[in-house]
């Protein structure tokens, strides 16, 4: 996939013949745009599947990070968009999703009882992320009480690419955009701004139409309207 994104960021650039930028140097630009393209969309997603541990409240991304690298190209985990926790260890087991707020409402909440509320729950209990980015936690309120199944929706971000064969985690069609911003980073650095800035609304374009081709509309029921135009 380099390779790919290497020849459509020259073809941007029109420098097929890389007269303008090493090899090396496209290749950090196209993995500052892989990047960004992850972090901003959120499109590299992993389902963490860990466990809850006794009278533990909190819990590092860090600490997942081991299970988030068995998806190839995978590299840390950015944030925890939903997270279930299951009643019991066994199949079939009741896992509800867990309520989230906002850091400084969960510890004006729920913090105040400091260790205090423990126990296994029987309803969905809450959840917020303190920090940001690869250095974020989680805490859970009630605090398990024993070990339990947990699973969480997670936002990653990606291991740059050094060989043509090394694993993409990016899926279609967002691999169309990295070539646009890695192209602008290039304009900027030779301080073409009216390219660059050219270049730039080009990738501003193709980052939202990737999301609407991913999430298109849907008709939650099909009774529940009486006409569609499709």
């Amino acid at each position: 996939m380099l390779a790919t994104y290497l020849a459509e960021t020259r073809n941007h650039l029109n420098d097929a013949n890389g007269q303008f930028f090493s090899g090396p140097v496209l290749t950090t630009y196209v993995n500052r745009a892989r990047r960004r393209i992850a972090n901003a969309s959120g499109c590299c997603r992993v389902l963490i599947h860990a466990k809850t541990q006794p009278n533990q409240e909190s819990y590092n991304f860090n600490d997942w990070s081991a299970l988030a690298q068995e998806h190839p190209g995978i590299r840390e985990i950015l944030a925890v968009r939903s997270l279930a926790i299951a009643l019991s260890g066994g199949a079939g087991a009741w896992k509800p999703m867990w309520n989230r707020l906002v850091w400084s409402d969960f510890n004006a909440r729920f913090r105040i009882w400091n260790h205090a509320w423990v126990g296994q729950v029987s309803f969905p209990g809450f959840y917020a992320q303190y920090g940001f980015g690869t250095n974020g936690s989680i805490f859970l309120a009630p605090i398990p009480s024993a070990v339990q199944p947990m699973e969480m929706d997670c936002s990653c971000t990606v291991w740059p690419l050094e060989n043509d064969d090394d694993p993409e985690p990016i899926p279609d069609p967002w691999v169309d955009a990295v070539s646009f911003y890695s192209a602008w980073l290039c304009l900027v650095q030779q301080q073409r701004r009216e390219d660059a800035v050219a270049m730039l609304q080009l990738f501003q374009t193709e980052l939202p139409f990737c999301a609407s081709v991913v999430a298109p509309q849907m008709i939650q029921s099909p009774y529940g309207a009486a006409n569609r135009a499709v």
